[in-house]
């Protein structure tokens, strides 16, 4: 595009100053899956609007039980966004309900120490918990009145008894409300509705329209523009990008835009032409005028009557059709229409042979390197026309296949899915948890057993031994042969057979014992 949408530190309109009235009553301290608190999971929520702000922005956080208490007074983020973050999240409760004139009126007094252009407050209160209206309707009127807008987060159901004094609020300070009845989402919804805030760079107000002498690059006189138009983006042109109208504002901002990007041709229009915001531009008498000439200059230039050229990416393959009726058959058999193309790198043109597919119409196909744009003209007759740039690979978001559209719907329904193209309805899907709380049931665990513990040392109850089953060795044999002829021999008549075995020194073992009972014996002693 022509304009840059970034938003610059030095265009402090667009600075959002933010005050968070954080409801601190008894309600907040009741405990919610996960071990943690209403309160925990509201000042994590409190603590991530303000990490997704930016360093020209303002944030001031108030607990709230009867009295306020400022926790953070107004502070530029520029720096200590962490140290701000983590006192939020140390926030306690106290006792009571929610006083909520006194949270309005001071995050009010907040508000009123920043000059930033956009001023914004987020209340969260307990729905069925939310006291002292007073004379919130005058109060809300002053803040409105100098362009502040107030959001609520009411934790409860629409059913609460306060639920409909949060909608009221809501309703008169322009903002949006939330009910909840999951604490675990709170977190969530602080964030929708900071980004829905902070990141918005649509000026609201009226603003008047100057036109340039840009515009006579485009057609062939001026226009006359409207005298203003009822909001814009604000964005910057880039440099060699042409502006053909800018904002009456301190902005000078560019409202029409355009440039020549190689053979192409790009323009953006940063006011609305319909829908909200639109009022004053569609009863602007050259409304059509403008529409059809950039509409025109963005065409190109026209064909000659009778042809027609088309271009296809397939995979990494060009194609280009050249159609044409009867007027020219004459003249393409006289002379054949040229085809150039040149690639992005070398820049170098060649030319393309075309393939006559069937009367009135040539093709020709052309390899494409992924990443790399060609662009390329054709010549037929006197007449000269461009087409590309033309690139494979380079983006596949641009790839608009109608049959991955309907595998990804497909393959949603069958997982029990839906489909979400708006980004403020993905905070509205039901959450998965992703973690469970161990300590109750370890603590339980403990306890039973320090308990059994207890009971087996006062009674002297002892774990009984198990005995594991005996398996008895094989008893090996062996033989024991000696060639020596003394050793063999038949003892001496008169002398017993094992008086000439060696002695072991144990006492003479009785006649038919068995193993178990020399094993008993010995020890014994040997008795």
């Amino acid at each position: 595009l022509p304009v840059s949408m970034e938003l610059r530190t030095e265009h402090r309109q667009l600075a959002v100053a933010m005050a968070i009235v954080m409801d601190r009553s008894g309600s907040m301290s009741a405990g919610v899956s996960g071990g943690m608190t209403k309160m925990d999971l509201a000042n994590e929520g409190a603590a991530r609007s303000i990490e997704l702000l930016g360093p020209q922005d303002s944030v001031s956080v108030l607990a709230v039980d009867s009295e306020p208490q400022i926790v953070v007074p107004m502070t530029r983020l520029d720096s200590g966004v962490d140290d701000i973050a983590s006192t939020v999240r140390r926030i306690t409760s106290g006792g009571g309900g929610i006083y909520v004139y006194n949270g309005l009126q001071a995050g009010w007094r907040e508000l009123q120490k920043s000059d930033a252009g956009q001023r914004h407050l987020i209340l969260f209160a307990d729905a069925a918990d939310a006291e002292q209206p007073d004379a919130f309707r005058t109060l809300i009127a002053e803040m409105t009145a100098q362009s502040t807008t107030i959001s609520v987060i009411g934790l409860g159901s629409e059913s609460d008894q306060d639920a409909d004094f949060l909608k009221e609020i809501a309703a008169l300070g322009g903002g949006r409300i939330f009910f909840n009845s999951d604490a675990a989402t709170l977190p969530a919804l602080f964030e929708q509705e900071t980004v829905a805030v902070a990141r918005s760079a649509f000026l609201e107000n009226p603003v008047g329209v100057k036109g340039t002498a840009g515009w006579l690059e485009l057609a062939a006189q001026q226009i006359d523009w409207p005298a203003e138009i009822d909001g814009y983006n604000l964005s910057y042109l880039r440099p060699e990008a042409t502006a053909a109208a800018v904002s009456k504002d301190e902005y000078g901002a560019p409202l029409v835009a355009f440039w020549q990007r190689g053979i192409g041709r790009a323009a953006a229009v940063s006011f609305p032409l319909g829908g909200p915001f639109s009022a004053r531009v569609r009863a602007w008498p050259g409304y059509g005028d403008f529409v059809q000439t950039l509409s025109r200059w963005l065409f190109g230039t026209e064909l000659p009557p009778g042809l027609g050229l088309r271009t296809r990416v397939d995979g990494s393959q060009l194609e280009i059709d050249l159609l044409f009726d009867s007027t020219w058959q004459e003249r393409f058999a006289q002379e054949a229409p040229t085809l150039v193309v040149a690639d992005g790198v070398s820049g170098e043109a060649r030319t393309v042979v075309w393939e006559r597919l069937e009367p009135g119409r040539y093709r020709a196909s052309i390899p494409l390197v992924p990443g790399q744009w060609i662009r390329g003209a054709v010549q037929a007759g006197g007449s000269a026309f461009a087409f590309g740039p033309v690139v494979a690979g380079a983006n596949p978001e641009w790839a608009l296949r109608p049959e991955s559209r309907r595998e990804l719907e497909a393959a949603s329904r069958q997982s029990g899915g839906v489909e979400r193209v708006d980004l403020s309805t993905i905070w509205d899907a039901s959450r998965i948890e992703e973690f469970r709380d161990l300590r109750v049931w370890l603590l339980v665990a403990f306890l039973a057993c320090f308990v059994m513990d207890a009971i087996a040392t006062r009674l002297g109850w002892q774990m009984p031994v198990v005995a594991l089953p005996r398996f008895s060795r094989p008893i090996r044999r062996s033989v024991v042969t000696n060639a020596n002829p003394d050793l063999t021999a038949e003892p001496p008549a008169g002398v017993p057979a094992e008086a000439g075995l060696p002695h072991s020194g144990e006492p003479d073992e009785p006649a038919g014992e068995t193993r178990i009972e020399r094993f008993r014996r010995a020890k014994r002693g040997g008795k």
